[in-house]
């Protein structure tokens, strides 16, 4: 982490940051109440289970135990470090930040700059005289304008052996460092580097958040095998688990609640060229479960648009049968024979393409179209039909699986219950010789466990009105809490709060990731304990009496506490008595706690003795 000579700083980036506009950017969030729910970013579910407070400035994930702030989720979500996603967000505020060096900066950090560098470098590069070429295939074999080269930041890699080496040895960045990002390759003989990219226009690949994370480089020489190379996997970059275009896409994916889904570079600029934005690219890869949870994050909707030829084809049943299974609605776009989606737009305008995009056919209907023009004359009906079924079974909505059989009966003349009965068969097929997916194992939250008392109070002191804050934190005050865990949470959130810092404060103080995962989980919990006035304090109220309901929580502390130090002296007692010492001390202090114990369970218990201790609170 970056240190900075100043905490405030970073608290002043934290309250000029709204974490539901930055979580928005990644996730599609809805309003519940006071907060916003959305699908986890973080592991696989079909069911919302992801909490975003604005209020608190923190996030919980209910399913897979996921927490923190917004600097939190940048670390986690985009892998880079604490310090990266401060200047990311100081630079959202307009926050100017105090220069700092920090030598342990992490490895994603460097392989970020890097290529932060290397991005400039290629640009630079296309408007050079060794980027005529480039350019001129750009401009006039791709019809690119200026505008969308600027936008995607496209470059150009000149045909040189150490080009982007000398760039960047100029600029102080050492050969280990610049391998590391994978820009750069060593000799077989060991006796230095070369350019991984060499005469290839140069495609960033950006992260949701705009840091350039890896390249995608197309060659220019006729004689070329490879014609598209890729970075290699870093510290930064999995191969597999982001998409090309999200960062200029996902607000128009979000706005339309809908994504086109295409397969390289040039179709997905083409179309962001023509107007049409709500495009991501699997960048000639097969589908990923990692590509389509990302696409999740801002729609449940996806229109495939790939080549029209036989491959094209082949991956567009692919992908439609992995996003079925992954719950999402598919729908296929077909374009006439010969086109790819940039030669379709740049030649029938993007007027023709929406409209083939509005005429899309559903995996029934698209299948069904398919496999009998492949099969012409000699069309089997019974495999066309085994076929779509095989894509249905891979639905797990039950309403989408019954519009889809009553799709599929219709287009055949078949009974449902006949399409039914082949389902259930397949089903039970996977169970029995297990050739369907491993069900996945339940996320585990990574949370410690505590009492109920000690979970209580605290989400009581993270949830509380000032007001009432006080009164707690002095009675706090009072308390011995030998929970270590429990106690390090509570310091820092009294702490926090008392100096008018927000809860969301706290998480960057805590000393293991575990600890942050059950403070995130507690801001939004709901308090267990205590409940003889819970009915009388109408917590549906906008001003409810919670002090009362306080004194129980409070009480029901102190008993837990007592309750640990009775079998701690028990302990200690017969072990004294084995070695023939007295316990007279011991035995004072177990009275002691006994008879303080007696007294808490009746007040516990007692509205009028509840009351006395209510009133001592005020």
């Amino acid at each position: 982490m970056a240190r900075f000579d100043s905490e405030s700083i970073v608290e002043s980036v934290r309250q000029a940051t709204d974490i539901v506009e930055i979580i928005s950017q990644y996730v599609r969030l809805q309003k519940r109440g006071k907060n916003y729910m959305g699908l986890c970013p973080f592991h696989t579910e079909k069911t919302p289970s992801f909490t975003v407070s604005r209020e608190k400035g923190l996030y919980h994930c209910f399913g897979c135990g996921a927490g923190g702030n917004v600097f939190t989720f940048l670390t986690q979500h985009d892998k880079i470090s604490f310090g990266e996603a401060l200047r990311q967000l100081a630079a959202r505020a307009n926050i100017q930040l105090p220069s700092y060096s920090d030598g342990r900066q992490s490895e994603v950090d460097e392989v970020l700059d890097v290529n932060e560098k290397a991005s400039r470098y290629y640009r630079d590069m296309l408007r050079s005289d060794e980027g005529a070429a480039a350019l001129s295939y750009l401009k006039q074999k791709r019809q690119f304008n200026d505008d969308s080269i600027d936008r995607f930041m496209i470059g150009y890699a000149p045909d040189r052996w150490d080009g982007l080496l000398s760039y960047m040895k100029k600029k102080g960045i050492s050969e280990k460092t610049i391998e590391k990002s994978g820009l750069i390759l060593r000799r077989q003989d060991s006796s230095g580097y070369y350019d991984r990219f060499r005469a290839r226009v140069m495609f960033p690949v950006l992260s949701p958040s705009g840091s350039v994370i890896a390249f995608g480089g197309r060659t220019l020489k006729a004689d070329e095998k490879a014609k598209y190379i890729n970075s290699p996997e870093t510290a930064a970059y999995v191969k597999g688990r982001t998409l090309f275009g999200i960062y200029q896409a996902k607000d128009s994916i979000i706005e339309k609640d809908s994504a086109i889904l295409v397969e390289g570079y040039a179709d997905l600029i083409a179309l962001h060229q023509s107007g049409i934005r709500n495009v991501v690219a699997s960048s000639g890869t097969a589908l990923t479960v990692e590509q389509i949870q990302y696409i999740s994050r801002y729609t449940q909707n996806v229109d495939l648009v790939y080549d029209a030829d036989t491959a094209g084809q082949d991956a567009s049943l692919r992908g439609a049968d992995i996003l079925l299974e992954h719950g999402m609605n598919v729908y296929i776009v077909e374009l006439p024979q010969g086109e790819d989606p940039d030669t379709f737009v740049f030649s029938k305008g993007s007027e023709e393409f929406i409209s083939l995009v509005q005429s899309a056919m559903n995996i029934v209907e698209f299948k069904a179209s398919l496999l009998a023009r492949r099969s012409g004359s000699n069309a089997n009906p019974a495999a066309v039909i085994q076929s779509i079924v095989e894509s249905v079974g891979k639905i797990g909505d039950a309403i989408k699986v019954n519009l889809y059989v009553k799709d599929l009966a219709a287009k055949f003349g078949l009974r449902e219950e006949s399409i039914y009965q082949e389902l259930r068969k397949r089903k039970s097929s996977q169970l029995r010789y297990g050739s369907g997916p491993s069900p996945e194992p339940a996320p585990k939250s990574g949370s410690i466990a505590l009492s109920i008392a000690d979970r209580d109070l605290i989400s009581l002191l993270l949830n509380v009105d000032e007001s009432l804050f006080e009164v707690i934190a002095g009675q706090v005050g009072k308390l011995e809490i030998l929970n270590p865990v429990s106690r390090e949470i509570i310091e820092k959130v009294v702490t926090a709060r008392t100096a008018g810092n927000a809860p969301s404060a706290v998480i960057d103080q805590l000393s293991s990731e575990n600890v942050r995962k059950t403070f995130a989980e507690l801001a939004f919990a709901v308090p267990q304990r205590s409940k003889i006035w819970w009915e009388e304090i109408n917590p549906e109220s906008e001003t409810p009496d919670y002090l009362k309901w306080i004194s129980q929580l409070l009480i029901s502390f102190e008993l837990e506490q007592i309750e640990q130090k009775l079998k701690l002296l028990t302990s200690r007692t017969a072990d004294a008595e084995k070695k023939d010492l007295p316990t007279v001390e011991l035995d004072s202090q177990y009275q002691e706690l006994v008879n303080r114990k007696r007294h808490l369970s009746e007040t516990y218990r007692d509205k009028e003795l509840l009351g006395n201790f209510f009133d001592s609170l005020r």
